[in-house]
């Protein structure tokens, strides 16, 4: 049998070998484990090409991102972390085709500014040229977050409003994938984050979008949700067979910091 090894089914495939080695380790590519490494027989890759990829959740995502890319302050919880990049994927791509003068801040959690690149750039966009020219903008949320709290999350976003209006955009387009613990595990900071936001959204037109993991093993990780879905217009939960999206109609004082 001939096998490919993980970089050069990348180059095949013309992704990048993050991507790849996430494809093997979900069972997505037809992959086996040689040793420490990933290895694609390159018969069945052949094969997977020719069938293409499992069925996504475009459609889905679709109908939730017509919803989402109304003015607000929308919140979705995905149980997949690969939900939540293909996610993004589709919502950058629907809001560029929804309105091209706008512009995009990519506010960076977890992912490191140059994945979220690579990732934007599977679009087929060029980055670059609209990093140039100030059309994008993507942040590294948890280094300013380490750096200046609260305060200097808040005022990067307030910055990012500033600079949509100074330099003429049509509107504002912003997304942030956190984690319930992304405030160094303390929850009072994040709700102090998102209610920030929700201001900062309420001061312009403007559309953001928060999504975060359900990690269930998060402590506390329920009642943590809800109070975060709370500082938002309107939320949607996604797992692999249900989708909700809800209104939040009413508000919650806050008084316990953790």
């Amino acid at each position: 049998m001939d096998f490919l090894t993980v970089e050069e089914v990348a180059i095949i495939l013309k992704s990048h070998t993050n991507t790849i080695y996430k494809m093997c380790r979900q069972g997505i590519l037809p992959a086996v484990k040689i040793g420490p490494s990933w290895r694609i027989e390159r018969k069945k890759l052949a094969t997977f090409m020719e069938a293409g990829a499992p069925p996504q959740k475009t459609d889905t995502f679709k109908g939730l991102v017509s919803l989402a890319l109304k003015t607000g302050h929308y919140m979705g919880i995905f149980s997949l972390e690969k939900d939540i990049l293909d996610f993004e994927l589709t919502y950058f791509s629907a809001a560029l085709a929804q309105n091209p003068n706008s512009f995009f801040f990519k506010a960076c959690w977890w992912q490191h500014p140059d994945d979220a690149r690579r990732h934007l750039s599977s679009l087929k966009i060029d980055v670059d040229e609209m990093e140039g020219r100030g059309a994008l903008v993507i942040a590294n949320m948890s280094e300013i977050y380490r750096k200046h709290g609260v305060n200097g999350v808040l005022e990067k976003w307030k910055w990012a409003a500033d600079h949509s209006t100074r330099n003429g955009f049509s509107g504002m387009v912003g997304t942030g994938a956190k984690h319930i613990d992304c405030c160094d595990g303390r929850h009072h900071p994040l709700l102090e984050v998102e209610n920030g936001i929700n201001k900062i959204s309420n001061s312009q037109p403007m559309t953001i979008l928060c999504t975060y993991l359900m990690d269930q093993g998060a402590s506390d990780i329920f009642p943590r949700i809800f109070e975060v879905t709370l500082m938002h217009d309107q939320f949607f939960i996604q797992t692999e067979d249900t989708e909700i999206m809800a209104k939040v109609t009413y508000s919650l004082t806050h008084s316990t910091k953790r």
